[in-house]
């Protein structure tokens, strides 16, 4: 009956947060325009998050149109250098596929994202659902108010990383331009783009080279604000899950606080004072009563206690179903976008590195270093996140282990044995079917994208 009442509570709620949703979010209440995080205006607007009804529907597909074409406009031009009027020097040829490469990995994430928002949808209404159900009191708020200020902090610790390297990757050409002008064996006619490009006609002629410039300006703005939307709501998602299972663990470990109690009312209840005479019959009879009391009052807590667990199983079960979904949305993006990043790193330091060697080419150095922390900071964010998940999850076992099970009854330990033993499993992240998102899956692509850097050496000192 109350399991019952439950859903007919819950079901008012889910409804008018699918209402809501479909209505692009104006009307949420805080809680669950906390759930969207942060950068939610931005992927409205670029149509990557859609809704799943509604006239604002074809809007929506029309700004994805957009944002797609924009990501994919760099992989053309690379591809046309690259096929068409390859470069000579092997550094060009690296950094050409590079752009090619990297830009093709956030198209395919961009389009997995979009064809992910029905599963995304669902993710974020089960995390409301079971924010609004699951709450034992303040405690539990400030914990995941904690984690809603970190995905935060992560977000604007992503726009310092980017930012700075979207402004050199655009002003760079300017800055060799300007660099190359002053010297005087320089080039006559030459003038640099932020992406390398083919065309019939002369790039270098006006307009053209000014019309190439702001299309590949305004793309890749669109691709790297696209790209921080992107994963900034992944982590977000993985840290809400960090949190209901931080709030798992703080409901479990408190059921003991009950059995404290009924521990102090027994013992309160055997201490005889020596400061009053009293008769034998009389102490015989209290004890009686005392003991009556105190078996109907461990009925009781046994009852709440059994409740209790009971609830937190059913918070387990949200929390797994939570994890499934989430797996299903990162798998194939998540797993194409550390192997790109693993090659991206590798081609990113090699460049620098022969630019600064061979002929000091600041600006172009400079253009690849920018990109060596966005690298870093994306592909350590996804494995740290997920490995909070995991850290999280083995803390059920020994939170179990110690609520107040040693005076509960049968029925409470034999619940809770199997509850330990379906916790013993840690919860994991799987993306590509056998990459966990952990602390070893990011050694794991550091320790890839340097034995592809010796390759890369070595074959450029066999040239």
């Amino acid at each position: 009956m109350s399991r019952r009442i439950n859903r007919c509570c819950t079901l008012p709620a889910i409804t008018q947060f699918e209402v809501s949703a479909s209505e692009e979010g104006l009307r949420l209440s805080d809680s669950a325009v906390s759930l969207l995080g942060p950068g939610a205006t931005l992927r409205r607007l670029m149509g990557l998050w859609q809704p799943q009804d509604g006239a604002v529907l074809s809007v929506s597909r029309v700004l994805a149109s957009i944002t797609l074409g924009s990501i994919a406009f760099p992989v053309v031009c690379s591809i046309l250098k690259l096929c068409v009027d390859p470069p000579q020097p092997l550094e060009e040829v690296t950094l050409c596929g590079f752009v090619a490469c990297m830009d093709f990995g956030f198209l395919i994430k961009a389009a997995l994202f979009i064809k992910q928002g029905a599963t995304m949808h669902q993710l974020v209404r089960l995390l409301w659902e079971t924010r609004g159900r699951y709450s034992n009191g303040l405690n539990n708020e400030k914990s995941r108010a904690r984690y809603e200020k970190l995905v935060g902090r992560l977000y604007v610790y992503m726009q310092v990383v980017v930012v700075p390297a979207l402004l050199c990757w655009v002003s760079s050409p300017l800055l060799s331009q300007v660099f190359l002008t002053s010297r005087e064996d320089a080039p006559d006619g030459s003038r640099q783009l932020p992406v390398h490009v083919w065309l019939p006609a002369d790039v270098n002629r006006s307009p053209t080279y000014e019309i190439l410039y702001v299309a590949q300006s305004f793309s890749l703005m669109v691709l790297s604000q696209a790209t921080v939307c992107m994963d900034v709501f992944f982590v977000h998602l993985m840290l809400m899950v960090a949190a209901e299972l931080e709030v798992l663990n703080d409901n479990i470990s408190a059921m003991e606080q009950g059995q404290l109690q009924r521990g102090r009312s027994r013992y309160d209840g055997t201490i005889i004072t020596d400061d009053r005479n009293i008769d034998e019959p009389e102490c015989i009879m209290s004890d009686h009563l005392q003991d009556v009391a105190l078996t109907s009052s461990l009925g009781a807590e046994d009852k709440h206690m059994y409740a209790e667990l009971v609830k937190n199983v059913q918070h387990h079960q949200q929390v797994l179903r939570s994890v499934s979904l989430l797996q299903k949305a990162m798998d194939a993006s998540i797993f194409i976008l550390l192997f790109i990043n693993m090659a991206n790193l590798c081609g990113t330091v090699f460049v620098a590195a022969v630019l600064l060697q061979r002929d000091g080419n600041i600006t172009k150095a400079l253009k690849e270093l920018m990109l060596i922390p966005c690298v870093l900071y994306e592909t350590g964010m996804y494995c740290l996140c997920g490995h909070m998940i995991i850290n999280q999850s083995e803390k059920l076992v020994s939170s179990a282990f110690s609520c107040g099970w040693p005076d509960c009854d049968r029925r409470f330990k034999h619940s809770l044995l199997i509850f330990m033993v379906a916790a013993m499993r840690p919860l994991e992240i799987t993306v590509g079917k056998m990459c966990n998102l952990s602390k070893q899956m990011l050694l794991q692509v550091l320790n890839g994208s340097y034995a592809l850097l010796n390759m890369l050496y070595h074959f450029h000192g066999t040239l």
